[in-house]
């Protein structure tokens, strides 16, 4: 039997409480596409608990968007592994563009960052990929390696299997700053690097660890692309992004991704 998918909703810094709890009431939670996805959401931290309270964590999961590496102290406006994990939270990401963007995250603080979840039994899902001006120079490959082994670092086996990878590249991203517009991204193109990816694991780690661990897409995905998406072979997944604030809209991402035919 097929692998689930992982159908990921990051809802980044949107909806209020009233959206919220609108969005858990439309969603189709019973739908049977539904049960055959691993599907998550990642809200803001405060509505983490209302998400957690509105539908059984076998059906859907909730993810941090973010947390600090260290478990307690004087950090203001920080969230750690335990809280997160104490709120109801499986998942969390770690490393997504617009954290390393805007908030200058370094590859030393999202290596912490994996620790930091994994010792609370959290599923990091680590986010990597190159700018325009990198793929413009023919840089993709080493930035995508220098970037998993710089986040994996020290990261055992049997955990790194708990880990999920997700391939962003900044130029396909509608929020990216560095170009007025984003440039399409290809499944055939994203196949190429998602390929790369797993053969970086395999030399990292064994083929059991590569063939293991989810490798998931995040690129301006939405219901008119994510088919082709989920055709490829070493796409195991995808990180919804605008599309996911909708009830609706997300739905539909979960539909067009079960009507591929792979």
């Amino acid at each position: 039997m097929p692998e689930k998918p992982y159908i990921i909703a990051n809802w980044k810094m949107n909806l209020d409480g009233s959206a919220v709890e609108r969005f858990m009431n439309m969603f189709p939670v019973a739908d049977p596409l539904v049960a055959a996805s691993h599907v998550l959401i990642a809200p803001s931290y405060v509505f983490i608990p209302a998400v957690r309270a509105a539908v059984p964590e076998k059906e859907i999961a909730v993810a941090g968007q973010d947390l600090y590496w260290e478990d307690r102290g004087a950090f203001t406006g920080a969230v750690s592994a335990r809280q997160l994990a104490d709120a109801g939270c499986s998942y969390v990401i770690i490393g997504h563009s617009e954290r390393r963007a805007f908030f200058g995250e370094t590859d030393e603080a999202v290596n912490r960052k994996v620790h930091a979840a994994l010792s609370r039994r959290l599923r990091p899902i680590i986010c990597f990929g190159e700018s325009y001006a990198e793929k413009e120079a023919g840089e993709t490959k080493r930035v995508i390696y220098e970037r998993i082994v710089a986040a994996l670092q020290d990261v055992r086996s049997a955990d790194a299997r708990r880990i999920l990878l997700a391939y962003e590249p900044l130029w396909a991203i509608s929020t990216s700053t560095e170009l007025a517009q984003p440039v399409s991204d290809t499944p055939e193109s994203a196949q190429v690097i998602h390929k790369l990816i797993r053969r970086t694991i395999a030399d990292l780690y064994d083929a059991h660890v590569a063939t293991e661990m989810r490798i998931i897409y995040g690129g301006s995905v939405d219901e008119k692309n994510v088919a082709g998406f989920a055709a490829m072979d070493d796409i195991d997944g995808v990180l919804v992004g605008g599309a996911s604030v909708d009830p609706q809209s997300f739905f539909r991402v979960i539909q067009a991704y079960h009507s591929s035919p792979r």
